[in-house]
C-alpha cells in the first residue's frame, strides 16, 4: 500500500478516544502555536472569570458615503451585526418584471441602421449572443421569375400565306385555335403539330394558329423541333447564328437562343442548321428544362414536328414527345394522297394526346 493511499484511510478513519485523558479540574496546556514567521502566538487559556465577564459588544464602522449625500449610521444592537451594504453597479443595468408563462413577449425593436448626429436618449447594453456570420454579409438580391430573351424584334415579317389563309378561311381556323385555348385551361399547354410527310403544311398551320391565339392576348412561344428541315427562322425573315441545338449541348442558355416579337406578344425558338444526330441532342436534360421553363413562362408553347411520320424526323419527333412531355397533338395530312402506314405512325407517336386530324387539300 502507498504512502498516499494510507493518509487517506487515517483521514477518513474514525478518531481514537486518547488514552492519557486529564483529569477532573485540570486544563490541558496546548503547546505554543507557531505563525507564518516563526514567532510564537499567545493561546487564550480559560478561567473562572470568563464564564462572568460581559459581553463583547462589536460596532463596525460606518461606509463612507459613495456620494455627496450624508449618510446617517445605522443604530447599533448588542451582539449584532450589520452587513456592509452592495456597492452601486459601474454600468446601468435594467431589471425587467417576471413575465407570466401565458404571456407573449412582445416582438423585438427594429434596429436603426441609420447614422445620427446626435445619441440616442438610452443606451442599451450590448447583447452577448453570437449572430451567425451570414447577418454581416450584404442581402442577396431576391430571385426573379422573369425570363427575358435577349433577343428582341419589333415583329415578325409573317409569310403571305398565313395572312391569306387568315382573311379567307378564319372559319376553318378559328374552332382549332378556340380548342387549343381550351386545352391551356386544362394546363396542357405544350402541343406538337406533325405532318404526315414533308411540305404538307405543318409549319404554315402552326404560325397561323399562334396568330389566332396570340389576338386574344394570350402570350405564344413556337418551337423549331423539325430537326431534318428548320425553316421557321427563315420563313418569319430572321437569320438566325445560333439556336436551340446550342441550348441541348450546354453551350449557351436558354435566353440567348430565343427572339421575343414585342408587337406579336410571341417568342420564337429556333434552330439554327439541320441536324443529322438529333437523338443524341435530345437526351440531353436542357431538353426536359427548355420545355419546362417555356410552360411556366406562355401561355400556350406549340412545337413544329415537321414530317414525323418518315424517317429521318420520326425518330427526333418521338425525342421530343417523350422528352419534353407534350400534352397534346395535332395531325396534318394531305387529305388526297395520304397513305395509311404515316397516319398510324402519328397516331401511335400522340396517343390519346392526339387532338385530331386537319386535311389539307392544296398540300
Amino acid at each position: 500500500m502507498s504512502q498516499i493511499d494510507e493518509a487517506f484511510i487515517q483521514a477518513y478513519a474514525a478518531p481514537q478516544q486518547p488514552t492519557n485523558l486529564p483529569g477532573a479540574g485540570e486544563v490541558p496546556i496546548a503547546p505554543p502555536l507557531t505563525g507564518l514567521h516563526g514567532g510564537p502566538h499567545m493561546r487564550m487559556q480559560p478561567t473562572e472569570s470568563t464564564a462572568t465577564a460581559e459581553p463583547v459588544v462589536f460596532t463596525p464602522m460606518p461606509q463612507q458615503p459613495r456620494t455627496t449625500q450624508v449618510v446617517q449610521p445605522q443604530a447599533t444592537h448588542t451582539n449584532t451585526w450589520t452587513p456592509e451594504p452592495i456597492p452601486a453597479p459601474h454600468y446601468p443595468t435594467s431589471v425587467q418584471p417576471p413575465v407570466a408563462q401565458h404571456a407573449v413577449a412582445p416582438p423585438p425593436a427594429k434596429v436603426n441602421n441609420s447614422i445620427s448626429a446626435t445619441p440616442p436618449p438610452s443606451v442599451t447594453p450590448p447583447s452577448t449572443e453570437r449572430r451567425p456570420l451570414s447577418t454581416f454579409a450584404a442581402p442577396e438580391p431576391a430571385p426573379t421569375t422573369a425570363f427575358q430573351p435577349v433577343f428582341e424584334v419589333d415583329a415578325f415579317r409573317w409569310p403571305k400565306i398565313t395572312d391569306d389563309l387568315l382573311s379567307h378561311h378564319s372559319d376553318l381556323l378559328i374552332p382549332v385555335a378556340e380548342h387549343l385555348l381550351d386545352v391551356c385551361e386544362q394546363g396542357r399547354s405544350l402541343v406538337g403539330i406533325a405532318g404526315t410527310r414533308p411540305n404538307v403544311g405543318c409549319a404554315t398551320l402552326l404560325l397561323s394558329l399562334a396568330r389566332l391565339v396570340a389576338s386574344v392576348e394570350k402570350s405564344v412561344a413556337i418551337v423549331d423541333a423539325n430537326f431534318a428541315k428548320a425553316t421557321l427562322a427563315s420563313d418569319l425573315g430572321l437569320e438566325f447564328q445560333v439556336g436551340w441545338e446550342n441550348v441541348l449541348t450546354g453551350e449557351l442558355p436558354l435566353a440567348e437562343c430565343v427572339v421575343k416579337s414585342l408587337n406579336d406578344r410571341m417568342a420564337l425558338l429556333p434552330l439554327a442548321n439541320a441536324q443529322a444526330h438529333a437523338n443524341e441532342l435530345l437526351n440531353s436534360i436542357h431538353t426536359s428544362v427548355t420545355a419546362g421553363v417555356l410552360r411556366y413562362h406562355y401561355d400556350l408553347v406549340l412545337f413544329n414536328l415537321g414530317a414525323a411520320g418518315q424517317p429521318p424526323q420520326d425518330f427526333a419527333a418521338d425525342g421530343v414527345v417523350q422528352q419534353c412531355k407534350l400534352d397534346a397533338g395535332i395531325i396534318v395530312a394531305d387529305s388526297e394522297r395520304t397513305g395509311i402506314d404515316p397516319m398510324d405512325t402519328l397516331i401511335s407517336l400522340f396517343g390519346s394526346r392526339c387532338l385530331g386530324v386537319i386535311g389539307n387539300s392544296a398540300a
